[in-house]
């Protein structure tokens, strides 16, 4: 039976690997802002993986996600061949597939769905080389079918190997976060304080992410240890980069200037170490990081940003010389230099913040992401597009 004999709105399905909750990813959490930017318009529901061999149906903030059974997963990919049943079973006017997931655009290819296919490209896949070229020819043959392909700047895409035989299908929808939930609040400002009271007149450089191999965070160890004592660094996360980076930090003389304070728990958390730093770092030297979402979450919280000039959208998010500094990346002199002009001139430093918090507001906010993509929705529906 076809879903919109249930409900008046056309049906839109998010087909992905993970979902926030409970998996705190970039990408999952950008999934989680799209359903709740759209679901009043549209019957929204989320089909992905799950972290166990266990079926899951269940509503998350009036969505319906799907989690099939997953019996292991292999760079990065799920084993859960529930997906490809499950795309048939879960009928709707729009399926909006997420990129990179092999899984699921061969369970795609192979079930044959009837809605139309619309997808948000997120990255090529970069470090598994063998396996991007395995991948090739299924990725190609399944970007041929979509009726619009999304990714998620301009620079990203004049950059893509992958998206150049489809650019006359592409149109660029920048990713955004609701900025509300960075606003301050009593949590966040009792978090700030004890920030504050940790490092009593310091300048605080702030890292928040996973502590992944291609965030560049060695060059932000080797950047600050030409700093004066006065410069300490707060990182936000944990991942499999720690072990190493602790190391680092104790070899260059610098441990006790560098705070780990793991997985952060709580929203409060995130905002409240954001609003007691003085500037963002995300000295990321690999083009793995597509667009650098948590650069919008500092901008939002009056910080100015010190990136670097990745063939991505990571430039593009933080304008050099209007919301932070921009580098090249892999150059830890490039980017001590940089933060050196940013605490040496506060005055400076106050400009680009004010200029990032503009930035955040006008361009990348959850809202205008969810408008934009809700016109796409429209046009591919009313055979506007493919």
């Amino acid at each position: 039976m076809h879903s919109m004999k249930f409900d008046s709105k056309p049906s839109i399905l998010h087909v992905y690997k993970d979902y926030y909750p409970p998996v705190l990813g970039g990408m999952e959490k950008c999934i989680h802002w799209i359903c709740d930017q759209t679901r009043r318009d549209f019957h929204v529901r989320v089909l992905v993986a799950g972290r166990t061999r266990r079926f899951e149906d269940e509503v998350i903030n009036g969505v319906r996600v799907v989690r099939v059974p997953c019996y292991a997963r292999k760079l990065s990919s799920p084993l859960s061949p529930g997906f490809l049943p499950w795309l048939k079973r879960l009928d709707s006017d729009i399926l909006h597939f997420h990129m990179p997931n092999p899984v699921g655009e061969l369970a795609y290819l192979l079930a044959r769905p009837k809605g139309k296919l619309v997808v948000t490209y997120h990255s090529d896949i970069v470090r598994q080389r063998l396996t991007g070229l395995l991948y090739s020819p299924l990725q190609h043959a399944f970007l041929r079918r979509a009726s619009v392909i999304m990714p998620t700047s301009q620079r990203y895409l004049e950059t893509s190997l992958t998206l150049r035989p489809h650019q006359e299908r592409c149109r660029v929808v920048p990713l955004g976060v609701p900025l509300s939930d960075y606003a301050e609040t009593d949590a966040s400002s009792a978090y700030s304080e004890k920030i504050r009271a940790l490092t009593p007149d310091k300048i605080r450089l702030i890292f928040v992410g996973v502590l992944r191999y291609y965030k560049g965070l060695a060059f932000l160890l080797e950047a600050l240890r030409g700093l004066p004592e006065n410069v300490c660094l707060f990182l936000g996360g944990d991942g499999p980069e720690r072990d190493k980076l602790q190391y680092q930090a104790c070899q260059l003389g610098i441990a006790d200037r560098v705070f780990f304070l793991g997985a952060l728990d709580t929203q409060d958390e995130v905002v409240g170490l954001m609003r007691a730093g003085d500037i963002f770092c995300l000295p990321s030297h690999l083009r793995s990081e597509a667009f650098g979402l948590s650069q919008i979450e500092a901008m939002y919280c009056g910080l100015p940003v010190v990136g670097t000039n990745l063939a991505t959208g990571v430039p593009e998010v933080n304008k050099d010389g209007e919301s932070g500094l921009i580098v090249e990346p892999a150059n830890s002199d490039a980017f001590r230099t940089a933060l050196e002009t940013l605490i040496t001139n506060p005055e400076l430093r106050q400009h680009l913040a004010n200029g990032a918090r503009h930035r955040a507001e006008t361009l990348y906010s959850a809202q205008r992401m969810g408008d934009d993509l809700k016109t796409v929705y429209q046009q591919v529906l009313a055979g506007l597009h493919g």
